[in-house]
């Protein structure tokens, strides 16, 4: 159900990205072949042809195959929330995230801002667990990436400290 869900809403996410170009088209190019058009003819004129149908079914696969590439989990080898547990907290504020829920050994972060909540169409939340040899973050894949680098350079830059 949560892929499904994913994929609905980047398919929206999609459709109104497309539809907010085309706007932005009709209001501010100086094309004399849809001069005079309004928003519903010009889209009915694009999506009604070849090139339209092809970039439905694009649009239709690319949110179908989304919650495949846009979610991953990332581990970080050497790292104990116990020990680490300040660097993982500024990590996750440096991006905008706040601890919001422990259920056990996961910690979980969500977005601290409405306005942030929206921009990662509520998939706001991340997953930190512990695993055998570190910790494990788990949600979106751009937030992700970038916590994980930040909590390594972070680590990394600990050893320094003494």
């Amino acid at each position: 159900m949560k892929y499904f869900v994913r994929s609905v809403k980047y398919m929206l996410f999609l459709c109104v990205l497309y539809v907010g170009l085309e706007w932005l088209m009709l209001e501010f190019a100086p094309d004399a072949s849809i001069e005079g058009m309004t928003l519903g003819e010009l889209l009915t004129a694009r999506l009604s042809d070849t090139r339209g149908m092809m970039l439905i079914v694009a649009i239709v696969a690319l949110a179908a195959l989304y919650p495949l590439f846009g979610f991953m989990k990332s581990n970080i080898k050497g790292c104990s929330y116990e020990r680490d547990a300040v660097r993982i907290n500024n990590a996750m504020q440096v991006y905008g995230f706040k601890l919001i829920e422990e259920k056990g050994d996961v910690k979980i972060y969500g977005a601290d801002t409405l306005l942030r909540r929206l921009t990662l169409m509520f998939e706001d939340r991340i997953e930190v667990r512990c695993v055998e040899d570190g910790i494990e973050l788990k949600g979106m894949r751009r937030t992700v990436a970038r916590i994980t680098y930040q909590l390594q350079t972070y680590l990394h830059n600990s050893r320094f400290e003494k």
